[in-house]
């Protein structure tokens, strides 16, 4: 378990909580998730773990790569697993949640515009899966509009 914790979170600190909340996490690498919804996952086996431990575990499987950000939904960051350890990105579902990973679209970053020399890029794809199309909406009703709905991520001040 401890071996799994370390893929997990890189070199930080490996508890049996943060075990508990990355084995949450990678038992569900298809589906966008909050810290809210991980915590309500995560306390079916363990009600001990509290919101402020999974926004913790969250930050330090976020900077060892174990997972990306990949969104909003209702003010509150999404998470997407990262399965593929190359680069690449995510197409997340914007009706259920389902997160895909994608091939880079972006051509090499060594002649950047303005002249600016690329040092990285980070993009996520939204649109509606196949099983979600399926199941369309009534005609005239705007796709994207179930249950989960998410949004990009807004823009901020850094």
């Amino acid at each position: 378990m401890r071996a799994f914790g370390r893929s997990a979170y890189g070199t930080g600190r490996v508890s049996r909580q943060r075990v508990s909340i990355a084995l949450v996490v990678d038992a569900s690498p298809d589906r966008a998730f909050s810290a809210e919804d991980l915590a309500a996952l995560v306390r079916l086996d363990d009600p001990g773990i509290g919101l402020a431990t999974v926004y913790r575990a969250l930050a330090a499987m976020e900077s060892s790569g174990f997972i990306e950000p990949v969104g909003e939904r209702n003010g509150a960051v999404v998470y997407a697993r990262c399965v593929d350890a190359g680069h690449h990105h995510h197409v997340v579902c914007t009706c259920c949640g389902m997160v895909e990973d994608a091939e880079c679209p972006v051509g090499g970053t060594s002649a950047g515009a303005n002249g600016f020399r690329i040092t990285g890029h980070r993009l996520v794809l939204y649109g509606i899966c196949p099983s979600c199309q399926r199941a369309a909406p009534e005609p005239g009703d705007e796709p994207g509009r179930g249950r989960f709905r998410v949004r990009p991520a807004s823009r901020r001040a850094g």
